[in-house]
């Protein structure tokens, strides 16, 4: 298994680099295609309801600095690439939608695996948001980097936040190839007494023995959160672990915001220490 086709979202000059420096390693390991893709947002979108106020000489000005940045990331992406890949494409698409990520989405139903930055930089409609609209909108791995701190390597020390559901399930398949050199997979559930009991051990259990086929070095393991909000204590789980990658399942039906645990793929991307790699 390997991830053959990689897209990713760069939507900031200055959050473009943080995003390859995830996905470039990943791209000359498995020896995919790494397509870079920005979105010129519409200006209208861009500032909402304050945007009519505007002369039409400063949304002329304002346009041609969007597509003047979008050059920019270009170069930025044609530069990192050069050397390193055999293999990659630059995208660059203009919002007619009034929505940047729903024009990445339909860019993008075909990827092996999208990486993009934590906070939606440079969109409209910015924040955790994105990557949830991300992966459900393209049911598509979609790796998500922090804003913070730097990560060399991705995948060495993974958790899988494990709750017995289908969701949780394709994301640790998902992940496969990107804890393919894992030193320990850790498979986490919180709360299961309370929150799906033997069935969720069991089936945890059972995917420690098919991850392990994969000559993947597998334990499962329980937390109790103790009065702590679940996200809280799966972030000091992380933290206690020493992980490098977080892997788990996003819930969408009406809301997109109805995500794994409840709130918790919210809470986590909104205050996520290392990367995340989410699926549906």
């Amino acid at each position: 298994m390997a991830y053959k086709t990689i897209l990713t979202f760069l939507q900031s000059v200055e959050r473009a680099d943080r995003v390859l420096d995830v996905a470039l390693p990943i791209a000359e390991e498995h020896d995919a295609h790494l397509i870079g893709v920005h979105i010129i947002p519409d200006f209208m979108s861009y500032y909402g309801m304050g945007a009519g106020q505007f002369p039409a000489d400063v949304i002329d000005q304002q346009q041609r600095h969007m597509a003047e940045q979008a050059k920019e990331i270009q170069a930025q992406f044609e530069k990192r690439v050069h050397g390193t890949l055999s293999r990659s494409e630059w995208r660059c698409g203009n919002d007619t939608e009034s929505d940047e990520t729903q024009q990445f989405i339909n860019m993008s139903m075909c990827a092996d695996l999208i990486v993009t930055d934590q906070n939606g930089a440079g969109l409209s409609r910015g924040g955790s948001d994105v990557a949830a609209r991300m992966v459900l909108g393209t049911a598509r791995p979609v790796l998500v980097v922090p804003s913070a701190g730097k990560f060399t390597t991705v995948g060495r020390r993974p958790v899988i936040a494990w709750n017995g559901d289908k969701e949780a399930v394709r994301a640790a398949f998902d992940a496969v190839p990107l804890m393919a050199h894992a030193d320990l997979v850790r498979i986490l559930a919180i709360n299961a007494d309370t929150t799906g009991g033997a069935a969720m051990t069991a089936r945890g259990d059972e995917l420690a023995v098919c991850l392990a086929r994969h000559g993947l070095k597998t334990e499962t393991t329980t937390s109790i959160t103790a009065g702590l909000a679940v996200g809280d204590e799966l972030l000091n789980r992380l933290t206690d672990f020493s992980s490098d990658l977080l892997v788990m399942g996003c819930y969408g039906h009406s809301r997109f915001r109805e995500m794994l645990f409840g709130g918790v793929s919210r809470d986590v991307l909104e205050h996520m220490t290392v990367p995340v790699l989410m699926s549906h």
